[in-house]
């Protein structure tokens, strides 16, 4: 009984011999690159918020229908109480709706009920940015896209997104 179990020990052993270097079956290779960053979309919108003082693309669950107009109102609303809790901030004030996008191939307008000069360069960063991001299909053309703000009878930019997108 005692030799039965011994070759038994020793086949399991030649078994593990065999397959341990042949390890899970991925064979090496070089540096494979996945490209750039997924664009949110089906369901997500990238807002820009601050965290540390610094612009932060922040993903939230929206329609994957949602409009421009839509994503900014968004912004406007402020982070979520588990935004807020993670340490995002904004200083795009509340005040500033309600606005409408007018976008077109490397350039948007945005229209605000407030004052846009009297913005941050931090707010009218975040605003830039999300515009960029909701209307800019092309990740290449986005460190070239301008947003104008516009507010009754005064008017900002053209703003350039400070952050890759």
């Amino acid at each position: 009984m005692r030799r039965a179990a011994a070759v038994a020990a020793l086949a399991v052993l030649a078994v593990l011999a065999v397959l341990l270097p042949a390890g899970c079956g991925v064979r090496p290779s070089g540096v494979i690159t996945g490209g750039p960053a997924p664009r949110a979309a089906g369901g997500w919108v990238r807002l820009y918020l601050v965290k540390d003082g610094t612009l932060t693309p922040v993903l939230r669950r929206a329609d994957p229908h949602t409009r421009p107009t839509q994503t900014l109102e968004l912004l406007l609303a402020g982070p979520t109480g588990d935004e807020r809790a993670d340490g995002y901030t904004t200083e795009v004030p509340p005040g500033l709706g309600p606005v409408a996008v007018q976008a077109g191939e490397l350039a948007a307008t945005v229209a605000v009920a407030g004052d846009p000069v009297a913005l941050s360069a931090t707010a009218a960063g975040q605003i830039a940015c999300t515009v960029v991001d909701a209307v800019s299909a092309d990740p290449a053309a986005r460190p070239r896209f301008t947003v104008t703000l516009t507010g009754p009878g005064r008017s900002r930019g053209p703003e350039r997104c400070p952050r890759p997108g």
